[in-house]
């Protein structure tokens, strides 16, 4: 293995997963701010797409105080998706600094959710760069 793969391969293994990582906090950090900060409203359901075999995606609409009405949109179980209705009632939060960043009340990013996929993607980078530093300085010279 040359050092151009080698610098190449720890590039992959840890440029990807850091990215990804990011991005990742990045969402974490928006429900984080929303739970913590976050205004409530009451938004109504506009419509329900039932998923087959996979969740329901629910589409809402609210109006903060302060400006334009809003939607967004949120997956869950179709057992429970069912039960809603367009006109349904559902809860919203918002920041009042930036109502454009919203989620339904109990639909963020969890933390369970996320030490779910990064802990798994850290160890992915950890023995793919042991594992390619092992085979650039195991092989014969």
């Amino acid at each position: 293995m040359s050092l151009t793969t080698l610098l190449c391969m720890l590039a992959v293994f840890t440029g990807a997963p850091a990215l990804f990582l990011a991005v990742l906090s990045r969402y974490r950090r928006m429900t984080v701010q929303l739970e913590e900060r976050g205004l409530r409203a009451q938004g109504t359901v506009v419509r329900v797409n039932e998923g087959r075999g996979k969740p329901s995606t629910v589409h809402y609409a609210f109006r903060p105080p302060e400006g334009p009405e809003l939607s967004g949109k949120f997956d869950e179980a179709t057992s429970e998706a069912s039960k809603r209705n367009p006109g349904s009632p559902v809860e919203v939060l918002y920041l009042e600094e930036a109502p454009e960043h919203h989620m339904a009340v109990g639909m963020g990013f969890t933390r369970g959710l996320y030490l779910m996929v990064a802990v798994p993607l850290v160890f992915f980078a950890i023995f793919g760069v042991l594992s390619v530093l092992h085979a650039y300085f195991s092989q014969p010279k």
